[in-house]
């Protein structure tokens, strides 16, 4: 609905920021050059994707407008998935370069291979939530920039560690949180951070519910799954079909801690953006929920929590409709904004036609393109080529995963709760700090 910005910081290379080596077939002197809107061999990120289901899929379509990267490989444990993957990004770069083939993408099962690579700098990570605090620490600990999306980690342990081992690396990493590219959230968010609303004393935040799914009779994996990789730091269950698929998946706690996490953060991040002491004050939590009562699934399907702050503020957090809208809505005395992906709307007109000041706090810019995805993978290559925070940090993204995790806790324990944001534990509960985290199933746990 806003134009933006379409000014991008100019792009460079540290000194051994990015490997240059580009291991692929493709001989093709105006490519090679940097003509036709492609930048030559030793300029592009090379890139390995690992999970390439209809995420990762979509994070392919996403970099298809941006002229600097170069797919080496796809990595997923079904090889279904990583064959028809590999035969999207080699029509992509076939059609990019007018050559009638391309095979310059290998496929892998185990990432642990990818990572050996020194030929590829760069990694998205479109895996399972189960597999986020495992995988990311391995590709960290490789050097990588990263690429993660949310949940940042299943538990919130995993999510601490990895925020030390990406600033201890010096990767750049970039979470999956793309309404952060998106026109309209950074609109809202301008409005309550520089006080064009007044005293923002409200925020309401909605996400889509859960769901229910019955059980389902154990069966063998199909030809080409790599269950027990599937499983990876999760316990190794009997396989059935119905377990992975969508969204049912993301209803077992084994695997996710439900759409109060995953789904929370992109409306919690939003949250937390526009009003930082969301993120970085005590508060404390309390609130109930509808959990299945058969079946496979165990998260919520329903659910409501507040969370109030020593300051006043109060963020009231449910499942869409029960009873808030989706989106993220700021109330302040002065007005009120409500945003989601669908559109922005506020108490008066006239708030959405305000211009910002020089003097105001300006939010991140991302790289102006209509579709947030792609406006966030070209922040995130941005970032790699200056080495600078992109829009979603590794720690914006642990801590909107904290808010929903947090959440999640209070409601199994049935009773309020105090959290520190900056102890990342409960105040004077050991009950409820036994569940930041959990056993690993070995070799996957986090690494040091």
């Amino acid at each position: 609905m806003y134009s933006m910005n379409n000014r991008i910081t100019r792009r460079r290379f540290l000194a051994g920021s990015l490997m240059g080596v580009v291991a692929s077939p493709m001989v093709i002197s105006g490519a090679a050059l940097g003509k036709d809107g492609t930048l030559p061999p030793s300029e592009r990120i090379t890139i390995a994707m690992i999970g390439v289901g209809g995420r990762g899929n979509h994070s392919i379509a996403s970099m298809r407008p941006l002229p600097d990267h170069q797919i080496l490989a796809v990595c997923d444990c079904r090889r279904d998935r990583a064959v028809a993957s590999q035969n999207i990004v080699n029509q992509m770069y076939a059609d990019r370069t007018g050559q009638g083939s391309y095979s310059g993408c290998v496929i892998y099962d185990d990432f642990r291979e990818i990572l050996l690579r020194d030929d590829i700098s760069t990694v998205w990570g479109t895996t399972n939530d189960h597999w986020h605090g495992p995988m990311f620490s391995r590709i960290v600990k490789a050097g990588k920039d990263l690429y993660g999306e949310k949940s940042l980690s299943r538990y919130i342990a995993q999510g601490i560690q990895l925020c030390r081992q990406v600033r201890d690396r010096g990767v750049v990493f970039q979470t999956g949180t793309q309404q952060r590219s998106q026109t309209i959230f950074r609109q809202a968010c301008e409005l309550a951070i520089n006080g064009y609303l007044g005293k923002v004393h409200t925020i309401e935040v909605a996400v889509p519910r859960g769901e229910a799914f019955p059980c389902e009779p154990p069966s063998e994996p199909p030809p080409g799954f790599h269950w027990d990789m599937w499983c990876g730091p999760a316990p190794f269950m009997p396989f059935d079909a119905r377990r992975v698929s969508y969204p049912c998946l993301y209803m077992i706690s084994h695997y996710c801690a439900g759409f109060v996490t995953n789904w929370g953060v992109h409306h919690l991040d939003i949250a937390g953006w526009g009003m930082p002491e969301v993120f970085e004050k005590p508060f404390e939590i309390e609130g109930k929920g509808v959990m299945p009562d058969k079946g496979m699934t165990d998260t919520w399907v329903m659910w409501r929590a507040s969370f109030r702050y020593e300051s006043g503020l109060h963020l009231d957090f449910s499942s869409t409709g029960d009873p808030h809208p989706q989106g993220c809505r700021f109330i302040g005395d002065e007005g009120w904004v409500h945003v989601n992906r669908a559109g922005i709307s506020a108490s008066t007109e006239s708030l959405l036609q305000i211009k910002l000041k020089d003097s105001d706090e300006h939010l991140h810019l991302s790289p102006g393109f209509a579709d947030p995805y792609t406006a966030h993978t070209a922040d995130f290559f941005r970032s790699i080529r200056t080495r600078q925070d992109p829009a979603s940090t590794v720690e914006s993204g642990h801590l909107a995963t904290t808010l929903g995790n947090v959440c999640d806790i209070a409601m199994r324990m049935g009773r309020k709760l105090k959290w520190d944001p900056v102890q990342s534990c409960f105040i004077g509960d050991d009950a409820a700090n036994r569940m930041l985290s959990v056993a690993e199933r070995s070799p996957w746990t986090m690494e040091s």
